[in-house]
Formats: structure tokens, sequence, C-alpha cells
């Protein structure tokens, strides 16, 4: 029979046994558990496809990244020494453009707001980061702000980013029929990654998880993450796992602070984001915790030694590279090699013991 492929975050929990039922993983995260004789399931790490996706694109809006990327995207070459700088370097242009193409000044204070694509996501977050936002507003911006250097309220935007065609975007357009959103509203899309440009000309997000926090960190977006999640979930977790989001997960430490379950209130969410405000270089803070755990957050192409005779990839400006691959282009690759190896009736056959009725 065909062989069975997975895709999802983990393989550290497949054992031997997980073979009755899975031939082959495709895992998100890069955590592996050791088991003793040396076990290992088979499987490939994919990587991120929200940082891989966030990257491409920034290297493709870059006259001195584009050709980094190959003709269909699928692959793309990151510098060993220069990545973070690079990347740097980029997003500044797209933020200067996006700004400009949105009529919000250099020294705006912009607030990126994904609420989720699907309908229970939305309904968590958006009530609290309306009102979390409202309170920050009223706090730090004048009139209402006891400060007498605060800026007015036309200094602060908030992008509210929308799947199109969810469930998510339906709720909120539905809800701000309902509800006011306090200061000026932009809305975006992930139509031609109208939502990655926004985030790289935002200076904080609020984001329910999911791959729009890996793109974030790609973005060096700060960002904080809301999660729908009863507190014994939260604590078994915990107790396995010590993060939930994959970034904080794949750099082992809490870059990203998660707001989960009760915690996640409005008063939290405008706290959070007033820190922020008057501590600008958090977001360096952030770029420095994930040194390097952005490129481990994609999938690593091994050197060709057929083709290369250098210790390294190195390309005209003379600089080291190492070239990562999409991850979608990775599992299909592999889920490819085995139909054509099942049409040629090569694969390998099942315990008799498992029928398909029992899957």
């Amino acid at each position: 029979m065909p062989k069975r492929h997975y895709f999802n975050r983990f393989i550290k929990d497949m054992r031997n046994y997980s073979e009755n039922y899975i031939d082959y993983m495709h895992y998100t995260v890069p955590l592996v558990t050791g088991v003793s004789g040396g076990y290992k399931f088979p499987g490939e790490y994919v990587g991120q496809y929200g940082v891989y996706e966030a990257v491409r694109h920034i290297y493709q809006k870059s006259k001195n990244l584009s050709h980094l990327v190959n003709a269909d995207g699928s692959e793309l070459h990151v510098s060993q020494r220069y990545f973070t700088s690079d990347l740097e370097k980029a997003i500044l242009n797209i933020r200067k453009e996006w700004r400009e193409a949105n009529q919000v000044p250099e020294g705006a204070h912009v607030i990126f707001y994904a609420p989720g694509n699907e309908k229970n996501e939305a309904e968590f977050t958006a009530e609290t980061t309306r009102r979390g936002v409202k309170e920050f507003l009223l706090k730090y911006s004048a009139p209402t702000s006891l400060s007498p250097k605060a800026l007015p309220m036309s200094n602060f935007v908030t992008v509210i980013s929308l799947h199109s065609g969810s469930e998510g975007e339906s709720y909120m357009r539905e809800f701000l029929k309902q509800k006011e959103w306090t200061g000026k509203v932009i809305f975006v899309n992930n139509e031609n990654n109208a939502h990655l440009d926004a985030m790289c000309a935002a200076d904080v997000g609020i984001m329910h998880d999911g791959q729009m926090v890996s793109s974030a960190a790609a973005c060096h977006l700060p960002t904080m993450n809301l999660f729908d999640m009863k507190w014994h979930h939260h604590w078994y977790h915990d107790l396995f796992n010590r993060w939930w989001n994959d970034m904080n997960l794949i750099a082992e430490r809490n870059v990203y602070p998660e707001i989960i379950g009760g915690e996640a209130w409005y008063g939290k969410v405008a706290d959070t984001l007033g820190e922020w405000y008057i501590k600008p270089d958090q977001r360096y803070n952030m770029m420095r915790n994930f040194e390097g755990f952005i490129a481990e957050g994609m999938s690593y192409k091994s050197i060709d030694r057929t083709k290369v005779r250098t210790r390294d990839i190195i390309l005209e400006d003379g600089n080291a590279y190492n070239i990562y691959m999409d991850p979608f282009s990775v599992a299909c690759r592999k889920i490819w090699a085995d139909m054509q190896a099942y049409e040629e009736h090569d694969a390998v056959e099942r315990p008799s013991r498992l029928s398909i009725a029992k899957l």
C-alpha cells in the first residue's frame, strides 16, 4: 500500500510502534528526543513556512537580495555572516515604501493586529485587543494622556490583517460594524503578501498563534501572542514543551510573550503595548534573541559535494552562504518520490495485521 506521510509540528514523540500507522514524518519544530538504542523515526525537518515565506518576500522586494532567490522561489541563499543585517536593511526599505504609500508618517506608532483565520480565534482576540488598544491610546496619546510630551492620537495607527475568505475575516467585519475601533485603522490581507509588508512597517504586533507569528519573527516585529487555552492544557503543555509558540520553541527561550487563557485580558495587552512603546529598543533585543534562530526556522539544504569543492558555498561577493528550501517543496518532493515508487510497485509492504479498514 502507499506510504503514509504525516505533516505536523513534532517528531520527538514518535517511536518505533508509531510506524504501524505512519511511514514518514514532515515536522516543523526541530526538537528531537533521544531514544534508547539510537532509534530515529523516519522523517525530515521542513521548517516554518511563515519564516520562509517572509524571508523570501523580503528578499524578492530588495534589489540587492532578489538574486539570492531562485526562479520558482523554492530555494534561497542566506549569508552566514550578514543574514540579520541584510534582512534588516531590506525590512527598513519596505517600511519606508509602505508608510509612504499609506500616508503614515515615519514617526507614527503602528500596531499590527492579526485576529486569526478561524472564527473562534477571532472571537477570543477581537474584544480583548480592541479594549487593550483603546486603553493604551487613552494613556499614551494626547489629549487624554497625563504626559505633557504625549503625541496626538493621529500619530497612532492600527493595521488589521485579515485572511481573504476566512471565517476570521467574516467575524471581524461584522464585529467592527458593531464596535468602534479607537484611532486610525488600515486593513490589509494576504493577497500579494500585503500583510508581510505591513509587518515590516509596524512597530509592534498582537496575534493569535500560528505561522503569522513565525513571519513576524522574520520581519523583526516585536509580537505578543494570544492563546485560547484552558489552564490544565496550558500546564500539561508547559510540562513537556515549556512554550507553545514555535519560534520560542526553536529559540528555546521566551522571546515573544505568550498571553494564555485568562491572562489574555485588555489590561495585559495595554500594559505590554505601553512598555514596548516607551522602550523602543525592545525590537532590537528581540532581534538579538532570535539571532541565528530565524535561519534555523527554515529547512537547510545540504551542499552538493559533486558541484561545490570548497567548505562553504561562496558567491561572487566573496561571502559564504547557506541554501534554505520551501517547506512544502521539501515535503512534496519526498511524497512524489514515494508515489513514483508505489507506481513502480517498489513500495514496502505493510504488516498484515494492519488493514486499510482499521485506518
